[in-house]
Order: structure tokens, then sequence, then C-alpha cells
């Protein structure tokens, strides 16, 4: 494998950091609306986050395969189905908000904590990557 420069690991770092950040503030407007009665504007506000998140996964993924692809393949992997499963997270919000179809709740908030777990798996190991990356001459 490559060892990637200082400067990929640094951006790469940078792009994980702010995708996981909107993941967080996803979920936070998430549980906002959840018992609330007037929630219309937390939902509003979910949907902006994830297009915010949708556009920084996106980011992360090109990013990835660009200057990571041979340096890391769990970093390469990792940003790729974080990429795909927003996508399918967005499907699935838009489902429930714009066609009432509430029964795919049941999927929704399971597949965001499987967002939230990639969002948090992908720095630990970018720290990693620019650990190793730190040893090697």
């Amino acid at each position: 494998m490559d060892q990637p420069s200082p400067s990929t690991l640094k951006w790469f770092s940078a792009l994980v950091g702010l995708t996981s950040l909107a993941i967080f503030v996803q979920a936070v407007t998430a549980g906002e609306f959840v018992s609330q009665k007037n929630r219309d504007g937390w939902i509003s506000a979910h949907d902006i986050v994830s297009d915010v998140v949708a556009v920084l996964a996106l980011a992360l993924a090109i990013f990835t395969i660009v200057r990571l692809r041979k340096a890391s393949r769990p970093l390469l992997v990792g940003s790729i189905v974080l990429l795909v499963l927003v996508v399918i997270q967005i499907v699935l919000g838009h489902q429930i908000t714009d066609n009432k179809q509430d029964w795919l709740i049941g999927v929704h908030v399971p597949l965001a904590f499987i967002i939230f777990g990639i969002a948090v798996w992908l720095p630990i190991n970018a720290i990693a990557l620019r650990r190793a990356s730190a040893k090697t001459p």
C-alpha cells in the first residue's frame, strides 16, 4: 500500500470530521422533532442538514477514491458505503415525510445508527492511518 502524504491525511481528516459533525447534527434535529407537536421546523431543519450530509459524504467519497484508494482500502470502502447509506437514508426520509410511508421509520432509524457508527469508525481509522504514516520513514 502507498503511504499518503501528510497533506492528504489532513484533508481527509477535515472532511471526515465535518461529515461526522453533520451526521451528529442530523441526529440532534431528529431527536428534536420526535416528541413535539409543532415539529415542522425541525423536520425542515432535518431535511436541510440531510442535504449537507449528502454533499459532505459525496466529497469525502470522491476525495478518498482519488487520494487514498491505494493507501487504505478500509477507508475507501467505508467512505463509499457511507455515501450509499446516506443516499438510501435520504430516500427513506422523503418517503416517510412526503409520501406518509411511516412504516419505513422502522428501517430509517436503525439505518441512522449504522450511519452514525460509520461516522465514528471513519475518524478512528483515519487517526490510525495518520499514526502509521508518521512512524514510516
